[in-house]
């Protein structure tokens, strides 16, 4: 039985080109895995320190403020009981003027 050589090197492309798509696929699923194994490890040690973090939280270790945070909460702080006073003062003339204008209106 005898095969013509077109033939026997068609059959033969075909058998290579379908080898080469299977390793190229083997070698996409390699890279995908060693991706995902790579993700997992990410996710993994973020959970952890979420889980630090949430233990802290929990102790009331984590939850204070920076020192800037505080520099910056006094000043404002002081710069609204400084307006506060100065409100009140004004409030207290402007009633003492209001009475004094009642008083002469009767």
């Amino acid at each position: 039985f005898f095969f013509s050589t077109d033939w026997t090197l068609t059959m033969t492309d075909s058998k290579l080109q379908d080898l080469q798509s299977r390793v190229k696929a083997l070698e996409i699923g390699a890279a995908h895995d060693a991706t995902q194994q790579a993700v997992q490890q990410a996710q993994a040690e973020m959970l952890l320190k979420m889980r630090d973090i949430r233990e802290s939280l929990k102790e009331g270790s984590a939850g204070t403020a920076s020192t800037k945070e505080l520099d910056a909460l006094q000043t404002e702080n002081k710069t609204l009981r400084e307006q506060n006073a100065k409100q009140a003062y004004r409030i207290q003339h402007l009633i003492g003027t209001v009475e004094k204008l009642l008083a002469a209106a009767k």
